[in-house]
């Protein structure tokens, strides 16, 4: 009997709450976004046991990954122990499984913007059986499973992905047709890493009197209004003569973002242009809701007044990278994956992390997106043993859980980077707004959504003609996707 992937993940008391279609609309919601949201207790999983493959020992299982990436953590085998506690626990993690399979985890770990796409394309097309697992990002997603080189992980039993050491409520939203070339799971902790949040400088906000936003998030009332006046209130120009950057400037934004945002707070308001009805995509960038987004999104990104910062890209030690100038204390806020907490320890002012405003108070849940580093398990066509790297593929995710997750929650994400139990508290919300970028995922027409940020950007909420011009492309790519 196949596996069946569930709707609803025990996982997301730890991770990514559970999202279904809405039956009367299209948003993607969340059935829980409150209550519990602690990481789940996966010591009592540990307990239950787990059925090691023990068929394969005294095989080598090789494994293509990328390299750490983006201050994101995607090696899983660190090599070698060295004091640091992450670093050992993964370690002896990996030692773990070669001690209950017998097999040898032989991992290769590539450079993911300029060698692993082409090391995947040339393993394949030669017909190399080089390796047993690749982890597959959302970059050349499609292009490498519409190509075939991945076969459909729903065909075996070995993996185990209605367990809760697999990430149900990202993948059941990438299973078309009944076929699952990727799954995430707890192997690899770019899907954590890649989660796009907001931080924020809490020692400048207690200074300027401005309420704490937590229990706005908590009540469900943390809007794009709402934020919009945390915005202005935060802008200053502190004896400058403009809000213009200079390394030597003293003014201050509301908020420090990518030259590219935009699309973000679309996410944010549960509008990603394309989602799943029915086990199909859908197109949604059309909708009233859609619309009603932009116009608020548009009135805020378009602000003059000190509102927003569009930092630049060219490093995130740059004087004036948006990182650069949230890290400088010249923005309240800034926009960033939760990997940028891990460059923060140092910092000595307080600072937390919120999910990315609703756009009212009537929507469902928090969203956010996941960036393209997030990486999971794929079997190549050209494995010879694709039942050996389901079982073994299975088995890490599984002792990642349990042993590996634990320490990732409360040493990395807690104790190192975030300074209060309320900010622990929003990391978790953080983690269970996240929804797959199916757009991304999919390589849905790449210049749409690129051309509808620049208009909100600009402060121009007439999206309508962009999506207009792009509307036959978006449909057939879909259509050939569903028909895939």
């Amino acid at each position: 009997m196949k596996t069946k992937l569930r709707t609803l993940s025990l996982l997301l008391a730890a991770l990514l709450a559970s999202s279904a279609l809405s039956a009367c609309g299209s948003e993607p919601v969340n059935t829980d976004n409150g209550g519990d949201t602690s990481a789940a207790d996966t010591s009592a999983e540990a307990e239950k046991g787990y059925d090691y493959p023990t068929d394969y020992s005294g095989d080598t299982v090789n494994i293509l990954n990328i390299e750490d990436i983006f201050s994101m953590h995607a090696v899983i085998d660190t090599g070698e122990t060295n004091g640091d506690t992450l670093n050992d626990t993964q370690y002896n993690a990996v030692r773990k499984l070669e001690d209950m399979t017998g097999i040898t985890w032989n991992e290769t770990n590539v450079d993911l913007m300029s060698e692993f796409s082409n090391i995947v394309q040339q393993t394949i097309l030669a017909g190399d059986d080089e390796y047993d697992i690749i982890y597959q990002g959302s970059q050349d997603f499609y292009k490498f499973t519409s190509e075939g080189y991945y076969l459909n992980l729903l065909d075996y039993d070995e993996i185990a992905l209605d367990q809760p050491w697999w990430l149900a409520s990202y993948n059941d939203y990438n299973v078309i047709n009944g076929k699952l070339y990727t799954a995430m799971g707890y192997s690899n902790f770019t899907i954590v890493d890649a989660i796009c949040c907001l931080m924020f400088n809490q020692s400048m906000m207690e200074n300027l009197n401005l309420e704490l936003p937590y229990d706005a998030v908590r009540e469900g009332k943390w809007t794009l209004d709402l934020f919009n006046t945390y915005l202005k209130a935060g802008a200053n120009l502190n004896g400058d003569s403009a809000f213009n950057w200079t390394d030597s400037g003293s003014c201050v934004w509301g908020i420090s973002v990518p030259s590219n945002t935009g699309v973000q707070w679309l996410y944010g308001c549960g509008e990603y242009g394309v989602v799943f009805e029915d086990g199909k995509l859908t197109i949604t960038t059309g909708s009233e809701s859609f619309y009603n987004a932009c116009d608020k999104i548009a009135n805020i990104l378009g602000a003059t007044d000190g509102s927003i910062y569009l930092g630049h890209y060219s490093g995130d030690d740059a004087a004036g990278s948006y990182i650069n100038c949230f890290e400088a204390e010249r923005a309240l806020f800034g926009l960033s994956e939760v990997a940028k907490a891990n460059r923060m320890r140092g910092m000595e002012y307080d600072y937390g992390v919120l999910p990315l405003p609703k756009y009212d108070e009537a929507q469902s849940r928090y969203y956010t997106s996941v960036s393209f580093p997030a990486s999971g398990v794929s079997i190549p066509v050209t494995c010879q043993n694709p039942e050996r790297a389901a079982a073994i593929g299975d088995a890490i995710n599984y002792i990642f859980y349990t042993d590996v997750w634990p320490v990732f929650r409360e040493v990395t994400l807690e104790s190192k980077n975030l300074r209060n139990d309320d900010s622990i508290e929003m990391l978790d919300i953080v983690l269970n707004s996240a929804y797959p970028n199916l757009v991304e995922i999919y390589s849905i027409d790449s210049n749409y959504m690129p051309e509808i940020s620049a208009k909100l950007r600009a402060g121009d909420s007439g999206v309508a003609s962009v999506f207009a011009s792009h509307q036959s492309a978006i449909q057939t790519a879909i259509d050939e996707i569903n028909d895939q």
